[in-house]
């Protein structure tokens, strides 16, 4: 019964639609019928009522789904009229985030509205975000990832070359290879592969007809190795660099945030704070870089034997989010994981 209470005031805090109620009391417009996005959400709040209407939209989405995982991992009561209180126990950390996805529902789908409100967008990040200061369990960890596919997927971000992006995506495997091989076997694997693509590099180079058919193929190249390595080859350089010389918690930690954030980052360019920072770089994709980083390291921490304290994960993401920007200097693929293992390794 309290979970059940639990999910009923979740999603009435969901459907709590301030953007609707906006429209229609200072413009007389109803937001689902207009915009570029025609809902009740944020961004539209902010295009077609105001700024100052459209960011305290995104502050109280932002925070309301947040707000019924907090009350359910609490507790709360009731005022009854016959007994001083009816009260409601707190439930499980990760039982909870199905009562704060139900907000998210009540936002996407308010009764009131005929079932039509916003995207969840600020609502998925707010509970997200509230989520780990409670629980940073596998449950969780499945959440997370289902927000970030969601949010790319809903924000139809494109990709340069995406199958490479999933063969990169692929590199996860030496990493978390670490709670099942020991480092050797590890280290012969990324050498065997690191030498096929050093040579594979070669025979393009010394083959202009190859070379030429190797860059036609969009999904997997990209004109910058026309003459130079490809990025297969410089990642699993520095894998191998990162693997063989420096500690395994490092290597696990360094490896694992900068595959994901370099998959998930290019957010940033067009759709998340696409504000240009340094060279083509933008402070979008820099957050994206630092808050992917913590949070491999708070998951390392919690479902591995690995000792990633959460300074070490905040300076990692400091490190990685500051060299990322300067990845027009040196190949990110070599310039952020080695980097920042060498800088961890000195400080801790």
């Amino acid at each position: 019964m309290d979970f059940l209470f639990f999910l009923l005031i979740g999603y009435l805090l969901g459907s709590l639609s301030p953007g609707y109620f906006f429209g229609r009391i200072v413009k007389g417009i109803d937001l689902r019928e207009v915009g570029k996005n025609k809902n009740t959400g944020a961004s539209n709040t902010y295009r077609e009522v105001g700024p100052v209407y459209g960011i305290t939209t995104g502050i109280f989405d932002t925070l309301k789904a947040a707000a019924a995982y907090f009350i359910a991992t609490k507790g709360t009561f009731l005022f009854a009229s016959k007994v001083p209180f009816v009260a409601f126990a707190g439930i499980n950390p990760d039982l909870a985030i199905l009562v704060g996805l139900v907000a998210v529902a009540g936002h996407i789908w308010p009764f009131y509205l005929k079932f039509r409100g916003g995207r969840g967008t600020a609502s998925l990040f707010g509970l997200a975000v509230i989520t780990l200061f409670y629980t940073t369990s596998w449950y969780a960890l499945a959440f997370i990832t289902g927000v970030i596919i969601y949010e790319m997927i809903l924000n139809r971000v494109e990709f340069e070359a995406p199958v490479r992006k999933f063969i990169k995506l692929g590199g996860l495997i030496f990493p978390l290879g670490f709670l099942w091989f020991d480092k050797p076997m590890i280290i012969t694997v990324v050498a065997v592969l690191f030498i096929v693509f050093f040579v594979f590099d070669i025979v393009r180079f010394l083959t202009p007809r190859f070379n030429l058919k190797y860059l036609g193929l969009k999904l997997l190249a990209k004109n910058k190795e026309k003459e130079f390595f490809s990025g297969y080859t410089l990642f699993l350089a520095g894998a191998l660099v990162v693997i063989n010389y420096f500690s395994t918690e490092i290597a696990v930690f360094v490896l694992l945030a900068f595959i994901v954030s370099d998959i998930v980052a290019v957010a940033g360019k067009k759709e998340f704070l696409p504000i240009q920072f340094i060279e083509e770089k933008t402070l979008g994709g820099a957050m994206i870089v630092f808050a992917v980083a913590i949070l491999a390291g708070m998951f390392i921490n919690s479902l591995t034997p690995l000792p990633i304290s959460i300074k070490m994960a905040l300076s990692g993401a400091v490190i990685m989010a500051f060299l990322d920007q300067l990845s027009f200097l040196v190949d990110d693929n070599i310039l952020v994981p080695i980097g920042t293992a060498i800088i961890l390794t000195l400080i801790f």
